[in-house]
């Protein structure tokens, strides 16, 4: 196992244990439940983009991890007269834009590399 998937698992798990916190600080509710799921989009897209491009992968979870710290902190301790509202969409908007983007990545790599085969 090569340095970057330490690395990569470590930062992995790091944003699993945040999304996880930040969901329970929260009451539960559909809408905690929607950023549940997409959380969860993050981290399987990352996952996936991993399978084909390690250093990638590595690099969106970095970027991941610096915007949801910063987006779980303000929505946890910030949500006060309906800011909380901002927060929670901001997450969810960010999170998706990431998630599709990789996905998307990930289907331009695959498909150009059995395009040239």
């Amino acid at each position: 196992m090569e340095l970057i998937d330490k690395r990569f698992w470590i930062a992995w798990l790091i944003l699993l244990l945040l999304d996880m916190a930040s969901c329970m600080a929260e009451c539960w509710s559909e809408d905690t439940a929607l950023l549940g799921v997409t959380y969860a989009l993050s981290l399987l897209s990352t996952w996936l983009c991993h399978r084909v491009r390690p250093r990638t992968a590595f690099v969106n979870l970095i970027v991941m991890i610096a915007y949801n710290v910063i987006l779980s902190y303000n929505l946890v301790f910030n949500s006060q007269y309906g800011a909380g509202l901002t927060w929670w969409f901001l997450t969810l908007l960010l999170n998706t834009l990431q998630s599709f983007s990789l996905l998307s990545y990930i289907l331009i790599i695959r498909f150009r590399n059995s395009k040239q085969l």
